[in-house]
């Protein structure tokens, strides 16, 4: 399949087709405008941001984080809200569609179904023109409701947009106002066979780079900055083979696989994990609701996982990413990155010293998203279960003799904010030997460090501090000492390169069972909190389930 990207035809993988979507094969387009910060997140001060990260993370982790913001116009930078006249694939009608969120014109492309409108066969390119210019008169309506083509967040489109489209198609007697906006079609296909009469292949074969001697293939899933900052490049310092990497955008998903020497490239995160010669390697980075599912289903192809955080959203999820640790010991790692940071290792085992129940304190700074943030979905959890997992498990893993949760609290929502909030809440968290653990998580306060967060740890004698993953203290007895890294690190190399050495070396995972048990129980009580409104919850009884045996 060919698409429209910033000017240039390039040849991707096919769409993957969600449950609530239709596959449309393009006879003409007219895009209506591009999505601006099409990302979701906001910035400000690029220029200060970067000399800060010099003088706090140093040269390395900063030219790559910015090597990646400098590339992200090449990945998201030309989205467009788009009307598009063309045939529903699995039915043969005669269609038009309102599809966001997706390049200005491509062979085929995938819209939500309730904006797909049956038209007559007469329908015709100057229709769609009209259609589209009284469409673009409606342009701030359509900016605050487009900006996500409602095929992966469990939301349907509002009714206002699904009326503002049928009023535009079926208006055909009342003429547009303004000019008559441009119509695109897609290149001529080759013959029958790759006619638009089929979906298009979601894998797009590559030419891969020279894989190296004895390497373990690796599929890749998600393509997004995280994976092309960190991730990747710790395959690479590993000398893993990058075999497949999957991203349900299609320009992604070939733009990356070229980049980066890959062998395919697709839309279709179980057509890679099938594709991939086993054994060998998959590492899940897509959307949170869809972890628990990738990781188990590529374990059952015979293949290792690294699992990045989230390991789960909801409590099915739990019962069965838990079934599958237990029945593949050693098969699944976790990524909890700052379990692996120098300052936390060294507190955990001055804590050690200790005895009794322990105390823990945490201020996030957390990063500031547009409100349609796929983060804020409602099948992804909240941000507590997206992002303030981090310091949830983090608790689990300094507390001493692994106490079980018996209740969660969370703060109420803040007045004017929608139901189902997560801004600017402190969670707190009761353990059964009476150890407790609070999470403010706040976007206020200066953001130019980008997330940042203070921890304060105590058990015993011992008051700990760490100022930002930068800057230890500990206190006993009336002496302090200090210590510190020399630049802030939040310590992702170091993960990859333990969890990626075990699994080159064959070596079992040593994230616990009982662990992904008890962190998902805690996140998931505490985002029912902030959907339901309640401000306390017992602990949910299926995490009995970290009482079992573990391997």
């Amino acid at each position: 399949m060919k698409l429209l990207w910033l000017g240039e035809w390039i040849e991707t993988p096919g769409y993957e087709v969600p449950a609530d979507g239709v596959l449309v094969g393009v006879t003409a387009t007219v895009p209506l405008f591009t999505l601006k910060n099409a990302s979701g997140r906001q910035q400000r001060r690029p220029g200060r941001k970067v000399a800060v990260f010099l003088y706090t993370d140093g040269p390395r982790i900063t030219f790559r984080k910015a090597r990646t913001k400098r590339e992200e116009p090449r990945f998201t930078g030309d989205f467009r809200v788009t009307l598009v006249l063309g045939d529903a694939l699995d039915s043969g009608r005669r269609v038009v569609a309102l599809a966001s969120r997706v390049p200005s014109c491509a062979h085929q492309f995938v819209v939500h179904r309730d904006l797909v409108l049956d038209v007559p066969a007469s329908f015709s390119e100057d229709d769609l023109r009209a259609a589209a210019a009284r469409l673009i008169a409606e342009t701030e309506t359509l900016t605050r409701l487009c900006r996500q083509g409602y095929l992966y967040s469990a939301t349907r489109p509002p009714a206002e947009l699904v009326e503002l489209l049928t009023d535009a198609v079926t208006a055909t007697g009342t003429p547009a106002q303004g000019a008559a906006p441009g119509v695109l079609r897609p290149p001529a296909l080759p013959a029958p066979p790759a006619a638009n009469g089929r979906a298009a292949d979601t894998v797009l074969p590559l030419t891969p780079l020279p894989p190296v001697v004895a390497s373990l293939p690796v599929a890749v899933l998600g393509g997004g900055d995280y994976t092309r900052s960190e991730i990747i490049p710790a395959l690479r310092r590993g000398h893993f083979q990058l075999y497949a990497v999957a991203n349900r955008e299609p320009q992604i998903a070939a733009i990356v696989g070229r980049d980066y020497g890959f062998a395919l490239a697709t839309t279709d995160s179980e057509r890679a994990i099938a594709e991939l010669p086993a054994p060998g390697l998959v590492v899940v980075a897509t959307a949170h609701d869809s972890h628990t599912q990738l990781a188990c289903a590529a374990v059952k192809a015979g293949h290792r996982v690294f699992l990045e955080k989230p390991p789960t959203v909801t409590p099915d999820d739990v019962q069965q990413l838990a079934a599958t640790m237990r029945a593949n010991p050693g098969a699944i790692e976790i990524g909890f990155n700052r379990r692996y940071h120098p300052l936390v290792g060294r507190a955990r085992a001055r804590l050690a010293r200790e005895s009794g129940p322990t105390s823990i304190s945490c201020v996030v700074k957390e990063l500031t998203f547009q409100p349609d943030h796929w983060y804020f979905w409602p099948n992804q959890g909240t941000r507590i279960t997206g992002n303030l997992c981090h310091w949830i498990d983090l608790a689990v893993f300094l507390i001493d003799g692994s106490p079980m949760p018996v209740s969660t609290t969370l703060s109420p929502r803040l007045p004017g904010t929608e139901p189902g909030s997560d801004e600017e809440r402190v969670l707190t968290v009761t353990f059964e030997d009476g150890s407790l653990l609070t999470v403010l998580g706040t976007t206020r306060g200066d953001d130019i460090r980008g997330v940042q967060e203070q921890m304060d740890i105590r058990r015993g004698n011992a008051t700990i501090t760490i100022d930002d993953l930068w800057k230890y203290r500990v206190r006993s007895d009336g002496i302090e000492r200090y210590g510190r890294t020399l630049f802030r690190d939040k310590a992702h190399t170091a993960m990859y390169r333990e969890g990626l050495g075990r699994i080159k070396a064959g070596q079992p995972a040593v994230y616990p069972v009982r662990d992904m048990v008890v962190v998902s129980a805690i996140q998931i009580a505490a985002s029912d909190l902030a959907r339901s409104d309640e401000r306390a919850a017992a602990i949910p009884d299926w995490i009995s389930l970290a009482a079992e045996e573990t391997a």
